[in-house]
């Protein structure tokens, strides 16, 4: 479960941007909230980002994917060549994936200060804290502390810096000085060591699950759930949005490659048939790329991250989708669910509250500002009530973000 991330001097954000899923202390929407049995602490199931094309959004969710393909990059191929695995694919993504010149460039001076990041998450019963902060493509500080839930006090695994490197007890005896400075050492760890406490914190990275929906190859692909139980799930997940395809059909050649995908439907009076998936809208080929993985993290307790949810679904779609997330009856493990949208007929209380609703905008300098709804303060000094028609207030620019306004709040160029 995702509780807070910071990032700073990342692309288009110079200063510290802080992403929140510690529920606060408001009436809105009790019923979704998550809560940990152990300590009480309450947790959002959803964040939703707004805010102009080019304010930041996607960059608050590449931030995160930055720092887990950083941490998970040498891990995931140091598996592959060790399982003797031929998937050449992954392996390219991962080598693929451009750390270097990521810094704010909006200021020549952010060229010589670090990226800098620290996240807190929990798994079962652990809270884990990892901060990682990186200067001309080096790692200049890396700290992984774990805290039992409901405990007062954290242990160190490791505290790394230029010039030297202390060791928790779970890590004792382990050899870190031949560890070069582009090596995360939490990956080292992972790589070369089982310590429990690395694996767990790793799993959570690796058990992220990025989706880009703006991205037209998604469409062209359709992803099958694994059980009969999630497959039957999903069909009615798709007639509850009244969509009538009750099943595929897969052709197969010779050799036993995929050749042809057909979708079927049945329709009121009982008759069936069949169309190629390819002949399918783009919305509902989006649904079958996604919903599997829906079905996957809300059956794991996981988070799902997803750039332009919205893309080519209809309201009533997204809304439902979203809904998966915050109805504790279909949630039951915690799952949580972080996305960009510029779709404002899903901006209402009843189905966020206002600390699920976060903006994203570029001040006069070009830097981002992330912020969210219940600690934007309007120009009275009030902040935002819970009956207010968030959409329009937002078109109208009350909340500092104004989707079609490029020149929108001045946030000031104080440092």
């Amino acid at each position: 479960m995702l509780s807070q991330f910071l990032f700073s001097n990342f692309k288009s954000f110079k200063k510290e941007a802080f992403l929140d899923f510690t529920a606060e202390s408001i009436k809105d929407n009790l019923d979704s909230i998550i809560i940990d049995k152990i300590d009480g602490e309450k947790f959002l199931p959803v964040i939703a980002i707004y805010g102009p094309n080019g304010g930041g959004k996607s960059t608050v969710l590449e931030a995160l994917g930055y720092l887990r393909a950083f941490v998970l990059k040498k891990i995931i191929i140091s598996q592959m060549y060790e399982n003797d695995s031929t998937n050449d694919a992954i392996i390219k993504k991962f080598s693929d994936i451009d750390f270097k010149n990521k810094y704010h460039k909006f200021d020549s001076k952010c060229q010589y200060t670090p990226i800098a990041f620290d996240i807190l998450f929990r798994t079962k019963n652990k809270q884990y804290k990892y901060q990682l902060s990186i200067l001309q493509n080096k790692i200049i500080k890396e700290n992984l502390y774990m805290q039992i839930v409901g405990e007062k006090d954290a242990s160190i695994i490791f505290e790394r810096s230029e010039n030297e490197c202390v060791l928790g007890e779970d890590l004792e005896g382990i050899a870190v000085e031949k560890v070069n400075n582009t090596m995360p050492l939490i990956s080292h760890v992972a790589i070369n060591y089982d310590i429990e406490s690395v694996d767990e914190a790793v799993s959570w990275f690796m058990n992220i699950n990025f989706v880009d929906y703006d991205n037209p190859i998604k469409d062209r692909q359709i992803i099958i759930p694994k059980t009969n139980k999630d497959r039957s799930l999903m069909f009615q997940m798709l007639k509850k949005m009244d969509i009538n395809i009750s099943d595929f059909r897969i052709e197969k050649d010779s050799d036993g490659n995929i050749e042809k995908i057909y979708t079927k439907h049945t329709l009121e009076n009982g008759e069936t048939y069949e169309i190629l998936f390819e002949e399918e809208s783009s919305g509902t080929r989006k649904l079958f790329s996604c919903l599997a993985k829906i079905l996957d993290c809300l059956d794991e307790g996981t988070l799902m991250v997803a750039d332009e949810l919205d893309a080519k679904l209809h309201p009533k779609l997204l809304r439902y989708i979203i809904e998966l997330f915050t109805d504790p009856k279909s949630n039951k493990k915690g799952a949580q669910l972080l996305l960009t949208s510029h779709d404002i007929t899903t901006m209402i209380p009843e189905v966020f509250r206002r600390d699920e609703i976060w903006f994203c905008a570029l001040n006069p300098q070009n830097a981002s500002k992330l912020y969210s709804l219940i600690s934007f303060k309007k120009e009275n000094g009030q902040k935002p009530k819970n009956d207010e028609v968030y959409g329009k207030q937002y078109l109208e620019g009350r909340y500092g973000a104004d989707p079609y306004i490029r020149k929108i709040l001045d946030w000031g160029t104080k440092e």
